[in-house]
């Protein structure tokens, strides 16, 4: 069996050579040969020519085995393409990995499969909706590209894992055709049903263009307070986030820029996934510095009112 690890998870491994401008926390694992899928926005689509990378990150191909030396890292999380032996590919790489916490990130499965997942010492499940509403799910997901994914589909196995883990996780793609609220309304949701979410933009392997950076960081930091506990923190206009209130209490934890860190599981930075080394910076991988907070503040601030 052949895995792929992202560019920075096997430089860190010392199985590849070169530079690392922001080194990985998590261990990055690809497995599946082919994707069945055809998402509209991945870079592993189906009709996709770009089968080494997912995202900007290449991924390059190396025996199962390297897995058993693996070390270094505070988790690994395993991208699974869809296919029909993943769980059974799962269920046989597991064993021969050291104890480090695993996430695995794959399409709706069965129940059962969930719970062999569970036994086998998954720690976390992702099951990412990508977008924020059905009609944009459907469209970019669902059986607007072939594919047999539904929004009702994907809910039900997110479901089925807060059931047997007690949590789950997803992934949201900001610059789908969204509204702000769209973003707002489901992230509240998913809170209540006790799914955190992993925010990233839309990057445009294929054609279209990033969201504005301005419009992101305000999503980035609605997504913190909802998360945080809050509800009533924002205003809205025609969709769009108009003012945000930043809570006392959480003034602190703003000013150090900890909003616009990469979101997703403990210890999750995917480096430079929606970035260009050199370009702007959606999710940091790392503590930010002053000025990269200050700006970070200011480009949200040219997009909606900040009051803290």
């Amino acid at each position: 069996m052949k895995i792929r690890l992202s560019y920075g998870t096997a430089v860190k491994m010392g199985l590849h050579r070169g530079k690392m401008l922001a080194e990985p926390t998590t261990a990055y694992v690809m497995l599946g040969e082919k994707c069945e899928s055809n998402c509209a926005f991945c870079a592993q689509r189906r009709d996709s020519r770009k089968e080494n990378y997912l995202s900007r990150i290449i991924w390059p191909e190396y025996p199962v085995e390297v897995l058993k030396e693996i070390k270094g890292f505070s988790r690994i999380c395993f991208q699974t393409l869809d296919y029909e032996e993943v769980v059974d590919d799962l269920l046989a790489i597991l064993p021969i990995i050291p104890y480090i916490p695993v996430s695995v990130s794959i399409v709706p499965i069965p129940r059962e499969d969930i719970v062999k997942l569970k036994n086998a010492g998954v720690q976390i499940i992702s099951i990412a909706l990508d977008a924020a509403n059905e009609e944009i799910f459907t469209r970019v997901k669902g059986s607007g590209v072939s594919n047999r994914f539904t929004w009702k589909g994907h809910w039900n196995a997110l479901r089925d894992a807060v059931s047997i883990f007690g949590t789950a996780n997803t992934h949201l793609i900001v610059g789908l055709g969204e509204s702000d609220e769209d973003l707002v309304d489901v992230m509240l949701y998913l809170k209540k049903e006790n799914i955190t979410t992993a925010l990233f933009s839309f990057t445009p392997v294929q054609g279209g263009a990033q969201p504005d950076v301005g419009r992101y960081r305000a999503i980035q930091l609605a997504r913190f307070l909802i998360y945080r506990g809050y509800e009533d923190f924002l205003e809205l206009a025609d969709g769009k986030i108009s003012k945000i209130r930043v809570p006392e209490r959480e003034k602190e934890s703003v000013e150090r820029g900890l909003p616009f860190l990469t979101s997703g599981c403990p210890g999750c930075n995917r480096p430079f996934y929606n970035e260009r080394p050199g370009g702007v910076i959606y999710n940091y991988p790392r503590k930010m510095y002053e000025k990269e907070i200050k700006e970070a503040l200011e480009q949200l601030r040219n997009y909606s009112k900040l009051v803290f």
